[in-house]
Parts: structure tokens; sequence; C-alpha cells
């Protein structure tokens, strides 16, 4: 028998050996979002090799907080939805306490756009397909363009032209569409500094939270900036 980790029995070292590896945490938040086939997963977590990946999803299979099933679609088991709740605290705690400027140090457009597409949703007044393209116009040339096409009973998004008409653009920087999606600025507060501009059918643009969505954390409140957690990331990256 190999010999624990930390040399505890105290449930929270014995997790912290299972779970606490690099990656692990943000795999089951993708699990919990929905994300049940591996491509979709991996879009998620887009900086982790796809070989960790497959790895971190067969630690998690084999302890029975994930089930595969014969479709290849990875499906989390009771025990994996209840540490849900951990992985909830935690980005509750983080959205609350910790400096906004932590997340806005490096920003990756293609997985703010793969948490938009997860928060938007249909609304009636789409009348069948809404195609909306976004610009980001502070990053690349090959990766400022997306299309998020919002059907009914499903959401697609392309990092090349569909084909569809657009019926709204969005055309803003990396920054703003994160402190937008985050809560951390009003929307309103965004137009009105013309940091962001939305065009497109007047019912569709004049209230774009309605389909487009925000994090699940954004109705937490910050902490004061006096009281807020600073990191030093590269003292805790090294």
């Amino acid at each position: 028998m190999s010999k624990s980790l930390y040399g505890q029995y105290c449930p929270i070292a014995i997790s912290l050996e299972l779970l606490g590896g690099r990656w692990t945490f943000l795999v089951i938040r993708e699990l919990l979002d929905g994300s049940c086939r591996f491509n979709d997963i991996h879009r998620g977590v887009p900086l982790m090799s796809r070989s960790l990946l497959s790895e971190r999803l067969k630690l998690l299979e084999a302890t029975k907080l994930v089930v595969r099933s014969s479709k290849a679609e990875y499906r989390l088991s009771e025990g994996g939805r209840a540490f849900g709740e951990v992985v909830k605290s935690m980005g509750a705690w983080g959205q609350e306490w910790l400096h906004t400027s932590v997340a806005l140090d490096e920003i990756d457009g293609g997985y703010l756009m793969w948490n938009i597409k997860k928060s938007s949703k249909w609304v009636e007044d789409m009348r069948g397909r809404c195609v909306v393209k976004f610009e980001f116009t502070d990053d690349d040339e090959k990766r400022r363009h997306h299309w998020l096409v919002i059907e009914e009973h499903d959401r697609d998004l392309c990092y090349v032209d569909p084909g569809y008409d657009v019926d709204v653009w969005v055309e803003t920087d990396l920054r703003t569409m994160v402190e937008v999606w985050m809560g951390w600025r009003p929307l309103d507060h965004a137009l009105r500094c013309r940091d962001l501009h939305i065009d497109g059918r007047k019912i569709l643009v004049n209230e774009p939270l309605r389909w487009m969505g925000q994090s699940p954390l954004s109705g937490l409140a910050k902490r004061p900036s006096e009281e807020r957690i600073g990191l030093l990331l590269e003292q805790v990256r090294a």
C-alpha cells in the first residue's frame, strides 16, 4: 500500500490528496456546467493538454466521481455532484474576495466565448435562429471574430463565418467583455463610455443580458477594495 501524501487521517488531507491535483477542480467545474463530451470539456480548459485531461478523467472515473457512458460521455456521479458544492463555494469566495486584476492579467478570448455560449439562451424575440457576431478589438486578427448561433434547442460557437445573416453585432475589448460578463462592471457604464458597442435588431440590442447571460457568480458583490486579497501570482505559481 502506498504511503499517504500528507500522513494524516483528516478528511481534508485525504480529499486534497485525491482532488488537489492541478486542473482537477476545473475539470469538475466543466462537468458541473454540463459539458460531457471530451472535446467540450477541453474547450473549457484550453491550456490543459489533451493527454493530461484524459488522465484526469480516468482518475475521476476510477475513484467513482465520474461515470463514463457507452457513448463516451462523462457524467458526475452522486459523490461528484456533491463535491460540486465545494467548487461553487471556492468560486463564490474568489468572486467576493479577490482583486479583479488577478483575472484580467491574461484573458483567452476563446475561453471567454465558451463561457458566454454556456450562459446564453434563446428568447422568443429571436424568432428562430439568432446569430451574434463578437469582435474583440484587442485580440489577434485570427482570433478576434466569433459567431454565436442561438436556436431554441441548441447553441453553437463558430470561429469562422457560418454563412448566416447576422442579427446582432458586439464590438469591444476582452477586458471590458470579461468585466461585464462577470458582473464587475455594469453594462450601461460600458455602453456609455463607448467601451462596448452593440448594434442590430432593436428588440435584442435593448436588453442584451437577457439572452447573453452572465457568470453564475455575477450576482455576488465584491468586497470593498481595501479588503480584497491581492495575489503575487509569480510567487504562487513558482
